[in-house]
């Protein structure tokens, strides 16, 4: 029997291959699958209360094993104390290229994504607005070689679930189960190139990297490889860690074999039973696990509002 079909007749299995009561997690924590191909949500927590040290931990170890852990109705979280949230899951990964540098929360690790130019308290000026248009499937940050294991969204403002701005969330563990096995042998130890940071901010409209394209071209290329296989350290599974970032998998000495399997292993990735698929409500806090799942994002009428506090904790290069 297939590690799928295990998953499939295991309704309290996380995407891991454990259940939910292997975790032995805490009382207050009451948990269930998303009933996605990923996913877990949390009931009884509030990250804004004062938690103790097993709920904390009970947390980080769900997230690891979930890929995707939604809370919602955490109204009480500020960015003051989501920042502390973070501080949870690791050092706080900031952007540090220039062309993609964001909006920040006061002196907080926060990014303001929203779909005008100011956060809803007026206070902070955004250096970009988000255009509403779709997002294609990723993993955050895949442009540096060094790349952030957590991030954490909150719900401020939504646009209703029938007008776009859906995220949805891809098992890569998965992805890489269902792999035939002569695939595995020809990716293991294989690499591929994102895109240049640069043209992975043009591509997503910030206004920093605008102007540099149009002072000085669009720079494709990237220094950056990252393996095709990804093993997760708290986990040990193997992820198929490929995405819309990928220009091409490298290590065959053949471009057109390489572009060949570049193809194949996005369309293998992206298939729909892959995916959890979350509608936003507001003050749902979203915690995924950049190192299993990929994300994309449906697009909506920029002229609704749709505000999310972002953060990113821990770094590491991928192996």
């Amino acid at each position: 029997m297939s590690q799928a079909t295990v998953l499939a007749r295991s309704p309290r299995r996380l995407m891991s291959g454990i259940t939910i009561e292997d975790l032995a997690l805490p009382r207050e924590m009451r948990v269930e699958p998303s009933g996605g191909s990923c996913g877990a949500i949390v009931h009884g927590i509030d990250l804004a209360d004062d938690l103790p040290g097993d709920v904390i931990a009970g947390l980080l170890a769900l997230v690891c094993h979930s890929g995707v852990m939604i809370l919602r109705g955490q109204s009480r979280l500020t960015p003051e104390r989501q920042s502390v949230v973070t501080e949870w899951l690791g050092k706080p990964f900031f952007r540090d290229s220039g062309v993609d540098n964001m909006a920040m929360v006061g002196r907080t690790p926060v990014q303001i994504l929203g779909s005008q130019a100011k956060d809803p308290g007026g206070k902070v000026a955004a250096a970009d607005v988000d255009n509403g248009l779709k997002l294609g499937p990723h993993s955050d940050v895949q442009d540096y070689q060094v790349t952030p294991d957590f991030t954490i969204l909150h719900a401020v403002e939504v646009v209703p679930s029938s007008q776009g701005g859906n995220t949805y969330w891809a098992n890569l563990y998965r992805a890489y189960d269902e792999l035939d096995q002569d695939t595995k042998r020809l990716v293991s130890g294989l690499q591929w190139m994102p895109a240049s940071t640069q043209a992975t901010a043009y591509g997503v409209g910030m206004q920093r990297a605008k102007a540099e394209v149009e002072k000085s071209g669009l720079k494709l290329d990237s220094d950056v490889r990252h393996p095709v296989v990804r093993t997760h350290p708290v986990t040990r599974r193997k992820a198929l860690w490929v995405s819309s970032f990928t220009i091409r998998v490298t290590g065959l000495g053949d471009q057109e074999r390489e572009q060949e399997l570049t193809d194949r292993l996005k369309k293998h990735v992206n298939q729909d039973h892959l995916w959890y698929k979350h509608e936003w409500s507001k003050d749902d806090v979203v915690v995924w696990d950049n190192r299993s799942v990929n994300h994309w994002r449906e697009a909506w009428n920029p002229d609704l509002r749709r505000t999310m506090h972002r953060s990113q904790a821990g770094s590491a290069r991928p192996f």
